[in-house]
């Protein structure tokens, strides 16, 4: 059985995961004392085949996989979709437009209009009855929106407001650019903008994402609305232990 976000939430306070960008299923592997995996179909260079290879390596260690998607193209949403996943991590929605889009990719009727199929690996390749399938993947759908631009700033109620959006997330870094501060991700504009993020998932009964990457940084967490912690990647760890690793035999070898 597949794990999905929506039912892991219903049974506990908060979920860890992670991003992968390397298209690894060894590294998806790894994960697993996560809760869930994050596949980063946005900024690492995996294609639908090596997607689906690590799909299925998550699925084998019991992870919940969520995918970060490149852009609200419905076509792209569909063929994800298709593949069983059942959580989106969605990029740059700027407007109550965009997550209107985005809903209706995503959803079958009567929320959306995704083309409907029930004879793919969604569905165990037509295990299911067509209209029990559709309900299902409707009631097990999760959407995080993430705001990464003043625009998505000043429309932010708008988009977490609608019904379909079970999430709000702030991309930090592409924040910074957009408000004029690049690379500074612990400006107070950007830190308002994650507090003002956070406070309208609570507001709305929804969920908030937040990125961790040292232990201490779990120290900030307080709001009900925070519970999916996102705890950096495997592969940012194995680049810091062997940097640190030869920065040591070297000054320990004079080198």
């Amino acid at each position: 059985m597949r794990k999905n976000l929506r039912t892991l939430l219903a049974e506990n306070d908060r979920l860890f995961g992670c991003f992968v960008q390397i298209p690894s299923p060894e590294i998806v592997e790894m994960a697993r004392h996560f809760d869930y995996v994050i596949i980063d179909g946005e900024h690492g260079h995996i294609s639908h085949e090596q997607m689906l290879s690590m799909v299925r390596a998550a699925e084998a260690v019991d992870l919940a996989v969520m995918v970060r998607i490149s852009d609200i193209d419905p076509v792209l949403i569909n063929r994800i979709l298709d593949m069983g996943i059942t959580s989106l991590l969605v990029p740059n929605v700027s407007s109550r437009k965009d997550a209107i889009t985005l809903v209706k990719a995503a959803f079958y009727p009567p929320l959306g209009s995704r083309g409907a199929c029930p004879f793919t690996r969604a569905n165990y390749y037509g295990s299911s009855a067509p209209a029990d399938y559709y309900k299902k993947t409707n009631e097990d759908l999760f959407i995080v929106a993430t705001i990464e631009d003043a625009q998505g700033l000043a429309e932010m109620e708008d988009i977490i407001s609608l019904d379909g959006i079970d999430g709000l997330g702030t991309g930090q870094f592409d924040l910074s650019v957009s408000l004029g501060v690049a690379g500074q991700i612990d400006h107070p504009k950007v830190r308002e903008a994650a507090a003002k993020a956070e406070a309208l998932a609570e507001k709305y009964g929804k969920i908030y994402t937040k990125m961790i990457m040292e232990p201490a940084d779990s120290q900030s967490i307080s709001s009900k609305a925070c519970r999916l912690i996102m705890c950096g990647s495997p592969e940012i760890q194995i680049q810091n232990d062997l940097q640190g690793t030869v920065c040591e035999a070297r000054k320990h070898l004079r080198i």
